[in-house]
């Protein structure tokens, strides 16, 4: 069975992300910058406009949205799949890795920069990486740990 990832929603959410990342620590410049030149308009904003602050601004969320589609798609291949009582997959380095499902010894979160994952580690099988975007994944959870035994105490 096949797992597609919601390559759409993530790109929403890695949007807003990237676009905060970029835009409060530009603001914070921006606001810094104020005060050390004695709350002075004209000094702070001598290379932008204050009308073109906006236009500013929407130009830091449309690169943040172009780059964010790019990520997004990318890991539209990262579809994980379970075939013959293996898990298929991708790995950190988003190599495709089959693992089988009854090696895994844990399931574990991973977050990093706005990318969420589940982990599915197999010891010295590898380790497969689940997007916490993929469709019907409390389904693929539930299944997995059933499988490997992870779940049992």
């Amino acid at each position: 069975m096949k797992y597609k990832v919601l390559w759409k929603n993530l790109w929403k959410k890695l949007t807003k992300f990237m676009s905060l990342a970029i835009s409060i620590p530009v603001a914070f410049i921006f606001v810094i910058r104020f005060f050390k030149n004695d709350m002075s308009i004209e000094q702070t904003f001598e290379h932008i406009s204050l009308a073109q602050l906006p236009l500013f601004f929407l130009g830091i969320i449309a690169f943040s949205a172009f780059f964010a589609f790019l990520i997004s798609f990318m890991i539209k291949f990262a579809a994980i799949e379970i075939k013959d009582g293996n898990l298929i997959g991708r790995n950190y380095w988003y190599f495709k890795k089959s693992i089988p499902i009854t090696s895994i010894s844990q399931l574990y979160p991973f977050s990093n920069n706005g990318i969420e994952a589940i982990v599915a580690d197999a010891g010295g099988h590898g380790k497969v990486y689940i997007s916490t975007h993929t469709d019907k994944l409390d389904e693929l959870i539930e299944y997995l740990e059933k499988s490997s035994g992870v779940g049992d105490a």
